[in-house]
């Protein structure tokens, strides 16, 4: 188990950055957007949102001694945020966003109704009586290759999957050798790069909130997070480091 009592100054700032930007979408009433703007807040407000709560789920996580299972978490929060950045640096961006609501609300509603037993012709009706067909969406790994610089944010989402999904790399992280060369099977098991993992959740965390501030009338808080992303050695954006080879490097290294 992550003994999160031995962190260092650096995740730990990460980490108060992710509790505090969590707290500070609790605290607005309202977003002020301009009309330009609204088809692109209303298509990516939820997705960035969910991609703070993922993250400050998995400060809490992490917190807790859990890093590993915490990474199912970071993986969320890193691909809604870059969902949101495909969304807005892509031309049709949000159109395609919306079509994908719709396409994935009639997927759904065609398996719950085939598993129901719906007679076809009530299901066809209803379909047609809804406003579209949608389309589906990029594969998420196709969206993230379209905007990502030197592909790092690609290599650290497969990287997190490694963890997620059933690979062998959950098989070995449960079982080790002894010094006499048997098995020793454990119950435990901590993130192998557990100041990675919280570097690019901060990120996902930046990328969200710099998606939803850009789009205020006025970005009332694109100072404040200009500031912190300085201070945090964290990109304010998936472009805004596109002159460097990584985004502070130096901090995401664990040994």
């Amino acid at each position: 188990m992550t003994d999160s009592s031995r962190m260092s100054p650096r995740i730990e700032a990460w980490l108060k950055f992710i509790e505090d930007r969590e707290r500070h979408l609790h605290g607005l009433d309202s977003f002020d957007v301009k009309s330009k703007h609204q088809k692109e807040f209303q298509a990516v407000y939820g997705i960035c949102v969910q991609a703070i709560r993922y993250a400050g789920s998995y400060a809490v996580l992490y917190r807790a001694g859990r890093s590993r299972e915490a990474v199912a978490l970071a993986r969320q929060a890193l691909e809604h945020a870059l969902t949101a950045q495909w969304a807005h640096f892509e031309a049709t961006g949000p159109e395609q966003l919306i079509d994908s609501y719709h396409h994935t609300r009639d997927r759904t509603f065609r398996a719950v109704t085939e598993y129901l037993g719906t007679p076809r012709e009530e299901v066809e009706e209803a379909l047609r009586s809804m406003t579209t067909e949608g389309r589906r969406l990029p594969r998420v790994t196709g969206m993230i290759k379209a905007i990502d610089y030197r592909g790092m944010f690609h290599t650290t989402y497969l990287q997190q999957s490694q963890i997620v999904h059933v690979t062998s790399e959950t098989v070995t992280a449960f079982m080790d050798i002894n010094e006499e060369g048997q098995l020793d099977l454990l119950s435990e098991a901590d993130d192998p790069y557990p100041t990675q993992t919280v570097q690019y959740t901060a990120m996902a965390t930046m990328f969200a909130s710099w998606v939803l501030e850009s789009l205020r009338t006025g970005t009332p808080g694109l100072a404040e997070l200009d500031r912190l992303s300085d201070e945090l050695i964290l990109p304010l954006n998936i472009r805004a480091r596109e002159d460097e080879d990584t985004p502070g490097t130096e901090a995401a290294t664990d040994s």
